[in-house]
């Protein structure tokens, strides 16, 4: 191995500080080493079974622990907490504002775990940077640490047993973890991913520095977790009726708990007043209609959204709707109201509609 000189010594010290944040500026770029430092590779040996291996089960995630992350002590910069780096002209960072609240998704420990609140993604192609893969993810890795962050992930992405557990299997985790699959690539194009977690007394923050393309990019996933703040007012019944009068069908923004049928509490006054405009027409019918946005598979997303559509239907029903007034359709990502290439164009396409029949 060479031995780095003074003057290159230097120039990494110098870049680390960078990176590493001041919190002066809400923009300030932080700085990346553009000095590739050479992987380590690391191989296991296995005993040759004496018979035939049977495919391993999914194995269940174990709970991640909070706690077993220390509270950061340093005075953070603003979100996103890292930056661009000072190498990269403005004209190669790309990425959409962040989305004030939003799910997603990381992993912590062996598990793909759910998160809510302001959302940031960024991408920046790390040649025009003067970056090279292992330069990119070092140097995040320095800067993170330094704020207080730990990485928290166990396993990558593309872990066979890890994707076997996950519904929607391979194409809904990438589409998750915004991950660019590149199928004809052994590693679908994922050259690293790496999840940090900085703990304060008031939120979490989740970091995701993903090396993907086959290392042609470099992409930043940065969560501030955050409850929602409702600005949706309640769709009452009359209001419901003047809709299906007037147009034939209604949106309905109902919460579910991520990836399931579960509806959430906060919207079981929404599924009331849907009893409430059955109840006053008693020769209404209805479609209860559930839609997704792109995120995942087509047929993945086509029995989601059916199943939601019947969770829907079983909690009217359970408070004394007859079941043949309503008729249950899972309709996928195929009706979009908006673009979804947005997170607000995807917002607003998970939807549950009521269609009169």
């Amino acid at each position: 191995m060479k031995k780095l000189s003074l003057s290159t010594l230097s120039i990494c010290l110098i870049t680390f500080l960078s990176i590493a944040g001041c919190n002066k500026k809400p923009v300030e770029a932080h700085s990346v080493n553009p000095a590739a430092s050479p992987a380590s590779a690391a191989s296991e040996t296995a005993t040759p079974p004496t018979i035939a291996a049977t495919p391993a089960a999914p194995t269940a995630a174990t709970p991640f622990d909070l706690d077993s992350v220390a509270m950061t002590t340093v005075n953070l910069p603003p979100f996103p907490y890292v930056d661009y780096p000072v190498t990269l002209d403005e004209s190669y960072r790309s990425g959409l504002p962040p989305t004030p609240f939003d799910i997603a998704y990381v992993i912590a420990g062996n598990e793909l775990k759910t998160v809510e609140g302001k959302v940031s993604i960024r991408h920046f192609p790390n040649n025009p940077a003067k970056l090279s893969v292992v330069a990119a993810q070092r140097n995040y890795d320095e800067a993170i640490k330094a704020l207080g962050g730990v990485k928290v992930n166990k396993l990558e992405p593309t872990d066979p047993a890890f994707i076997k557990a996950q519904p929607g299997g391979l194409e809904t985790l990438l589409g998750k973890l915004h991950i660019n699959d590149s199928p004809r690539s052994d590693n679908h194009g994922l050259e690293s991913f790496s999840q940090y977690l900085i703990r304060t007394n008031k939120t979490n923050i989740w970091i995701a520095v993903i090396e993907e393309n086959g290392g042609i990019t470099t992409t930043l996933v940065t969560v501030e977790e955050k409850a929602l703040e409702q600005s949706v007012a309640l769709i009452k019944a009359d209001a419901m009726a003047a809709s299906l009068q007037t147009q034939g069908h209604v949106a309905l923004y109902l919460s579910f708990d991520t990836d399931s049928d579960m509806i959430k509490s906060a919207s079981k006054p929404v599924v009331e007043e849907i009893v409430k405009l059955l109840r006053s027409d008693d020769k209404l019918q209805l479609n209860i209609e559930g839609h997704t946005d792109n995120v995942g598979s087509a047929e993945h997303n086509k029995t989601l959204s059916l199943a939601r559509a019947r969770a829907v239907v079983k909690e009217i029903t359970d408070k004394g709707i007859a079941a043949a007034r309503l008729n249950a359709i899972g309709l996928g990502a195929e009706k979009p109201l908006q673009d979804n290439t947005t997170e607000q164009g995807r917002a607003k396409n998970r939807r549950v509609e009521l269609v009169k029949r």
